[in-house]
């Protein structure tokens, strides 16, 4: 009977895996569904005809064909018709003209807080309307460049609304805004726009702006960096067990002409009737090459711009990491090449180029990464196995680590080098649909602490 019991809860736990296991791939299928769909339904299957029924999506369009209808009923059933083709006519001239008037007493500036933020900070905007009318405006809103939706008729365009602005006024108005996206704003020229009273036809006018806001990536915190050597020596970087005036006590040695009293070892001193001194640790830089295969992400699908969001998000997070280890970085994507300098200015400069990239379908760098150098860390972040094993023969002088950014990325095994016969699998693997920032820390922190073997 025991063992028949020991039987029973073995195959009770494995059914129990195998429903959990099915579940997770159910509820995986689904969610890609949903992307799909919401491709389909924002897919523009023709585009050809938008000229011809654009109109129809303002609401003038429906008044003409109103008017239209009871032009026709009053010439040929009955005259009644008139005072609804009247009605119509006065309605659309007074919707027509009347945000045309107010457009032409009103001037607006805007402009940002700060030059820098990052992706859902929360950023004070200051909006400046003057009005030179008597009679108060209603009904103004600012749109354009701030959103990825600029559609005039889609009310999620609009950053801001005012309800009224007095007349002969110059009135200032402060709200938040928080960035979803990385980027430069305003991405296009905002707009200040009326379509006071009816809603029927709305004027614009262009609002100046006093400066832009650069958006940075959102970056995930990290604790730590692979175990990777180097010899560079500098001023600013991690200790190295080679003599120096830095870091830790290594030994002691005879005192040599020029050496500081502060380092004398007087117990050492007392004991051999000589001068003897501390010989300290020295610092050095170790190199990285951070590599951002932007072709693998390049696409215009909402599935495609949402992976290479959280492909440059990673690439900056692990960026930000390695320089403040005091670590020689050299970033590279779509033919850009540049180094980190050492302080802020280099992270700025990484996040700020950072924060205008877009990726070109024809940009990669594969198979040329020109690795040189004494044995340099390679950390590329990509889609896929396959697009990483384009880059490795031409890592092979270096440590070489690919972090892989999908929908089904931590299902993915690993991918077959026909050249070297071995298995090429990711070093991290981040699935885009789930908790990327719990992932990332998570994977991170454990291969980092792997005394730097490979997965």
């Amino acid at each position: 009977m025991p063992v028949l019991f020991f039987h029973s809860r073995i195959s009770i736990s494995m059914g129990d895996a195998m429903r959990g296991l099915i579940a997770a791939r159910m509820l995986r299928a689904l969610t890609n569904l949903r992307l799909r769909a919401a491709e389909v339904g924002h897919y523009d299957f023709c585009p050809w005809a938008n000229r011809y029924v654009y109109w129809l999506k303002q609401p003038i369009g429906w008044l003409v064909a109103g008017a239209l209808a009871s032009l026709l009923v009053a010439l040929m059933v009955a005259p009644q018709a008139w005072f609804a083709f009247g009605a119509l006519v006065a309605v659309m001239m007074l919707g027509v003209i009347w945000p045309w008037i107010s457009m032409q007493g009103l001037e607006a500036t805007l402009g940002f807080d700060r030059r820098r933020c990052q992706e859902m900070e929360p950023v004070s905007m200051r909006l400046t309307v003057r009005n030179r009318w008597p009679w108060p405006a209603w009904g103004l809103v600012v749109e354009r460049g701030f959103f990825e939706s600029e559609d005039p008729t889609d009310p999620t365009s609009a950053v801001t609304a005012l309800a009224r602005v007095p007349g002969w006024s110059q009135s200032e108005y402060a709200f938040v805004f928080r960035p979803e996206r990385r980027g430069v704003y305003p991405q296009a020229p905002p707009v200040l726009a009326t379509g006071f009273p009816f809603g029927i036809w709305s004027r614009t006018r262009p609002i100046p702006t006093r400066n832009r806001l650069i958006v940075w990536p959102q970056t995930v915190p990290l604790t730590s960096v692979p175990v990777i050597g180097g010899n560079h020596l500098t001023v600013a970087g991690s200790p190295i067990d080679r003599a120096g005036d830095d870091g830790d006590i290594l030994a002691a040695r005879f005192y040599r002409e020029g050496d500081s009293l502060r380092r004398i070892h007087w117990a050492h001193t007392a004991r051999r009737d000589t001068l003897i001194v501390c010989e300290r640790q020295n610092t050095a830089r170790r190199r990285v090459i951070a590599v951002l295969d932007g072709a693998a992400f390049a696409g215009s699908s909402l599935s495609d711009q949402r992976r290479l969001d959280w492909a440059v998000r990673v690439y900056a997070s692990v960026c930000r990491e390695l320089h403040a280890h005091h670590l020689d970085v050299e970033c590279r994507w779509d033919g850009t090449t540049f180094c980190m300098e050492p302080g802020p200015s280099g992270l700025h400069r990484l996040l700020d180029r950072l924060a205008e990239y877009r990726a070109e379908p024809l940009g990669g760098i594969r198979g040329n990464l020109g690795v040189s150098g004494l044995d340099p860390l390679v950390l590329l972040i990509t889609r896929d196995q396959r697009s990483a094993l384009q880059f490795a023969p031409a890592a092979t002088i270096g440590k070489f680590r690919s972090i892989l950014v999908d929908d089904r990325a931590h299902v993915a095994g690993g991918v077959r080098d026909r050249a070297v016969g071995t298995a090429v699998r990711a070093w991290i693997s981040l699935d885009s649909s789930t908790d990327v920032t719990g992932q990332l820390q998570h994977q991170w922190g454990k291969r980092c602490h792997d005394n730097g073997r490979n997965n």
